[in-house]
C-alpha cells in the first residue's frame, strides 16, 4: 500500500492522458482524410482542429508530464502523492478538458487551440456558436489554467520543499534540490509559470464571470481589449511550451546517466553538472523574452524594439540547447550508453527537439516569420515540440513502467512504440515544413495550395497512431508477462 500511495494518481494521469491522445489523434487523422476526400463541410473542419489541438496538448501531453514528473519527485524525495493538490489537479484538469470537449463537439465552438481575441466573442456574436457554448468553453479553459498555472506547480513545490521523507518510498535518491541538474529543471516551471500565467488567468476568470452574468461586461473592459488579452495569452502560452521543453531536457539529464555503461560512474551524473545547470538557467532566462516572436505579424500592436528583443531572445535559446547537446552527447560518449526503450526514447526525443530547433530559429527571425508564420511551417514547429517532449516523457514512462503497472514492458513492442513515434515526428516535421515553404496556409480547409504534402501526412499520422497502439497492447497484455527476447 505504500507504493500505491506513490503510484495511484500518476498511473491515473498516464492512462487518462493516453485516452485524450487517442481521441485527439483520431481527430487529427480525420482532418487529413478530409483534405484528401473532402468529406467534411467547411465549418466541421475547425471543430476537429480545435478538439485535436486541445486534447493532444493539455489532456494528453501536459497530463502525461504532470503524472510522471510528480512520480519522479515522489520516488526521489520519498513523498507520497496523496495530497489534496495532486487529487484536485487531476480532477480539475480532466473536468476542464471535458467541458472544452463538450463546448467544441456539442456546441460547435471552434477557436483553434490558440485563443486570439476577439475571435471567441466574434464567433458568438456572428452566430457561429452560441453564448452558452462559449461559456462552457471559457470555464473549461479556466479550470485547465488553474491547474497549469497554480495547482500543478504548487504540488511540485510542496513535494520538493516541504514534507517529511519516507524512506520506504525512496527509490532513486537525489542530493538536495539543485543537484543533479535533472531535478533543477523542474524549478523553472515552479517559479516561472505562476507569475507569467497569472495575468491571463485573471482575465479568463473575469470573462467567465461576465458570461455567467455575475459581473457586468462594462466592468471588465480592460480584459476585452485585444492587446490586453493577446499579450498576456502569448506570454503564458509561449512560456508554457518552453517550460515543458525545459522539463523534457531535464528529464534527459536525469535518464541518460542512469543508462550509462561505465561501472566507474557511480554518481550517475552528467558529463558536467555545472554545464547542465548553466544550460537550464540560460535557456530559461532567454525563453522568457522570446514570446514576442508570436506577434511579429501584428505590427499594429508590436513595438519594433520588442520585436527585435524577441528575435534575439529566440536565437539565444539556441545557445542553451547547444550546451545541452554537448553535455548529453559527451555523457553518452565518455561513459557509454546502454540501449533500452527508456534511453532510446529519451535520446530520440532530444534529437527531434534539436532538429525542430532549426525551424524554430527561422520562425523566430522577423523576416522569415512574415513569410512562414501563417503557413504549415508554424504548425510543424509546434507539433514537433510537442512530439519531442512526448518522446522524452515516454522514456520516463518506460523507466517507471514496472513501478506503475506491476509488470515489465514488452521489449519488442516498447522499441516499436518508440521508433514509430520518432519516425512519425520527423516525417511530420519535414512534410509540414515543406508544405509551409510552398505556402500552404495553416488552419485552412480545403487547402488552396500545398496539398501535395497531405498524403505523406496521412502516412506519418498512421505511423504515429500505430506506435501508440503498440503501447496500448502492452497495457492490455496479461499481467506478469515476461519481456520478449
Amino acid at each position: 500500500m505504500r507504493l500505491e500511495d506513490l503510484t495511484r494518481y500518476p498511473r491515473l494521469m498516464v492512462l487518462t492522458s493516453l485516452a485524450w491522445f487517442l481521441a485527439g489523434g483520431a481527430a487529427g487523422l480525420l482532418m487529413v482524410l478530409a483534405h484528401l476526400t473532402g468529406f467534411l463541410r467547411i465549418h466541421e473542419y475547425p471543430v476537429l482542429l480545435t478538439f485535436h489541438g486541445t486534447a493532444m496538448t493539455f489532456g494528453g501531453l501536459f497530463q502525461l508530464m504532470m503524472g510522471l514528473s510528480l512520480l519522479r519527485v515522489g520516488f526521489c524525495y520519498g513523498k507520497p502523492l496523496t495530497g489534496l493538490l495532486v487529487r484536485v489537479s487531476y480532477i480539475l484538469l480532466n473536468v476542464g478538458m471535458a467541458l472544452i470537449a463538450i463546448a467544441v463537439l456539442a456546441f460547435g465552438v471552434r477557436t483553434s487551440y490558440t485563443l486570439m481575441f476577439p475571435l471567441p466573442a466574434v464567433g458568438a456574436v456572428k452566430g457561429l456558436w452560441s453564448m452558452e457554448g462559449l461559456t462552457v468553453f471559457v470555464w473549461g479553459v479556466i479550470l485547465v489554467l488553474l491547474v497549469i498555472v497554480g495547482l500543478y506547480p504548487a504540488a511540485l513545490a510542496r513535494l520538493i520543499f516541504t514534507g517529511k521523507t519516507e524512506e520506504a518510498l525512496v527509490l532513486e535518491r537525489f542530493m538536495g534540490t539543485l543537484n543533479p541538474s535533472g531535478m533543477a529543471g523542474m524549478l523553472p516551471y515552479i517559479f516561472i509559470m505562476p507569475p507569467l500565467g497569472s495575468a491571463i488567468t485573471v482575465g479568463a476568470v473575469a470573462i467567465g464571470l461576465a458570461l455567467l452574468g455575475t459581473v457586468s461586461l462594462g466592468s471588465i473592459g480592460w480584459a476585452l481589449s485585444p492587446m490586453n488579452f493577446n499579450y498576456p495569452f502569448w506570454i503564458f502560452a509561449h512560456n508554457l511550451m518552453e517550460a515543458m521543453g525545459i522539463m523534457a531536457i531535464a528529464t534527459v539529464y536525469w535518464l541518460i546517466p542512469r543508462y550509462t555503461a561505465s561501472e566507474e560512474q557511480r554518481a550517475r551524473s552528467l558529463y558536467s553538472e555545472r554545464l547542465g545547470l548553466l544550460a537550464i538557467v540560460f535557456y530559461s532566462t532567454a525563453a522568457i523574452m522570446a514570446f514576442p516572436h508570436h506577434l511579429f505579424t501584428m505590427p499594429s500592436s508590436q513595438p519594433h524594439g520588442l520585436s527585435y528583443a524577441g528575435q534575439v531572445a529566440s536565437w539565444l535559446t539556441g545557445f542553451g540547447a547547444a550546451f545541452s547537446v554537448f553535455n548529453v552527447l559527451a555523457t553518452a560518449y565518455v561513459f557509454g550508453l546502454r540501449l533500452t526503450p527508456a534511453s532510446l526514447a529519451a535520446m530520440l526525443g532530444f534529437g527531434v527537439y534539436v532538429a525542430d530547433g532549426f525551424l524554430a530559429m527561422q520562425l523566430g527571425t522577423i523576416g522569415w516569420a512574415y513569410r512562414l508564420h501563417g503557413t504549415y511551417a508554424a504548425t510543424a514547429h509546434l507539433m514537433t515540440i510537442l512530439l519531442a517532449v512526448a518522446l522524452v516523457w515516454i522514456g520516463a514512462l518506460y523507466h517507471s513502467f514496472r513501478l506503475l503497472f506491476g509488470k515489465p514492458e514488452d521489449t519488442r513492442l516498447a522499441y516499436l512504440h518508440v521508433l514509430l513515434t520518432a519516425v512519425a515526428a520527423i516525417g511530420l516535421l519535414y512534410t509540414m515544413a515543406f508544405m509551409g515553404a510552398e505556402g500552404a496556409p495553416r488552419r485552412t480547409y480545403p487547402l488552396p495550395v500545398g496539398a501535395a504534402g497531405v498524403l505523406p501526412l496521412l502516412v506519418f499520422g498512421a505511423l504515429l497512431a500505430a506506435g501508440q497502439v503498440a503501447f496500448l497492447l502492452q497495457l492490455i497484455s496479461p499481467r506478469g508477462k515476461r519481456e520478449s527476447r
